[in-house]
């Protein structure tokens, strides 16, 4: 899918810039270099795509405005000769029309005049440009490039380009007001992605697409494009898109790492102050452009009116689509008062009630879950600290993995030293993470045999 020639599935790839040598190269050369990459786009007239000129702000932060420390690096610009020319093509998402165009034929010849002994060396560019033609050869070229750096570099762009190309499996995420469905997302994810003000309020579509390998950047497509968003940008909605989609790409933090994987998030279906939520919801759950449809529910709130006519809609049109229900913020249940599994076995009673035989019923804390992830980064504020700890205890005494045990006998989660590893576990999220994975790689959608 393309938008304002923008290639949308080039937002699948990780940031790689990060492992080029020029990183380590004193400040003098990395501007000659960023200087040539800028001539070259000109050359070709690419230079003012949004896509190229998001790619180029994010080298110019790291290579120029970041805080790399000046270099004692005695190589000179010839020593990256063959960098700026992997980075020409990521930077152009590798896109066959500009790669294979007669525009690319005058940038190689401009390439070849900066640096003369690339004449010699024809066959080797000869043989990068085919390899991108049938990115399963690019394994091959490595022989020609003897730098450890260089094949690392070539590696770490083959696995852009096999993800880019694997199948993708479509997650759509339903739920009415107040399920927890930005901190669902926030959990999946491990990154504070979604608000839940923010997405009572608009009603676009927000796609979160997965990325192959952690490179520390969150990319959003809102009308501009950054591949650098940071976290006001990540929640706030841009009034200049006319469109009805915002993307945003990352790596997911957990079991759905490195997974091709959009989280879709479509609006809450119950939104009083615009009716339109509804309308767009149905529409897409009608469509059925997507792979495994997520059911969000409110532990706290089952059963009522809106719930009822929800789930009716969805049993009416799913088809054979597998459901996924969720129900989250079982952290609201006083395990000292109440019968957690009683109260778990009847909620998925009441799924049953409504036509949907044998279900797949996940109960999750996305909190705890979310809590859990970003404290491995040491991100938490001292109400988070207290929380964390608080969920490692309530949890442990929940016991949800007798539930998952039961009802999900081949999907198995080791146990773990570290307690915030084992809250992800205990809390459910862990379970849930590897159902999903089961169900896109083509196991059972059955409840009691998903294998």
């Amino acid at each position: 899918m393309e938008v304002n020639n923008i290639n949308i599935e080039s937002l699948c790839m990780s940031h790689i810039i990060q492992k080029n040598p020029i990183v380590k190269a004193n400040i003098d050369i990395r501007k000659q270099y960023l200087n040539l990459l800028e001539k070259y786009l000109r050359t070709g007239g690419w230079n003012r795509l949004k896509y190229v000129k998001a790619q180029m702000s994010l080298y110019e932060n790291l290579l120029i405005e970041g805080e790399l420390l000046n270099s004692d690096s005695i190589y000179k610009l010839e020593y990256y000769k063959h960098f700026i020319l992997f980075d020409l093509l990521n930077i152009l998402g590798f896109e066959s029309k500009y790669i294979y165009s007669d525009k690319m034929k005058s940038v190689i010849n401009t390439y070849t005049i900066d640096f003369p002994d690339m004449k010699n060396e024809k066959e080797i560019i000869n043989k990068v440009m085919c390899c991108f033609r049938n990115y399963k050869k690019l394994n091959e070229i490595e022989e020609y490039f003897p730098m450890a750096e260089e094949v690392e570099y070539i590696e770490s762009i083959y696995d852009n380009l096999i993800f880019k190309n694997k199948k993708v499996s479509n997650l759509m995420i339903t739920a009415n007001m107040s399920a927890g469905k930005s901190t669902f997302i926030n959990a999946l994810t491990g990154k504070y992605i979604s608000l839940s003000q923010n997405m009572a309020c608009t009603s676009k579509i927000h796609s979160i697409i997965g990325k192959p390998f952690n490179d520390g950047y969150i990319y959003k497509y809102d009308h501009d494009l950054t591949l650098m968003a940071n976290k006001e940008e990540l929640l706030n909605n841009n009034e200049l898109n006319q469109s009805n989609k915002v993307i945003v790409s990352t790596y997911y933090d957990g079991n759905l790492g490195g997974k091709r994987i959009v989280i879709n998030d479509s609006p809450g279906v119950n939104f009083s102050c615009n009716s339109q939520h509804k309308n767009i919801t149905n529409k897409l759950i009608k469509s059925k452009k997507y792979n495994i449809l997520v059911y969000l529910m409110n532990a706290t709130q089952l059963g009522t009116n809106d719930e009822d006519e929800h789930l009716e809609f969805v049993r009416k049109n799913i088809g054979k689509k597998p459901v996924i229900f969720i129900i989250n913020k079982i952290d609201t249940f006083n395990i000292e008062e109440e019968n957690v599994m009683s109260a778990i076995k009847r909620q998925y009673e009441y799924i049953e009630s409504k036509g949907f035989k044998n279900p797949i019923v996940c109960p999750v804390s996305s909190r705890a879950g979310y809590i859990a992830k970003i404290s491995k980064y040491g991100k938490l504020s001292r109400v988070e600290n207290r929380e964390l700890y608080n969920y490692i205890d309530k949890f442990e005494q929940m016991k949800l993995m007798d539930y998952y045990n039961k009802h999900f006998p081949n999907i198995k989660i080791k146990d773990s030293k570290d307690e915030n590893t084992q809250l992800l576990k205990t809390c459910g999220l862990s379970y849930l993470e590897k159902i999903i994975k089961v169900i896109t790689e083509g196991g059972k959608s059955n409840g009691t045999n998903l294998c």
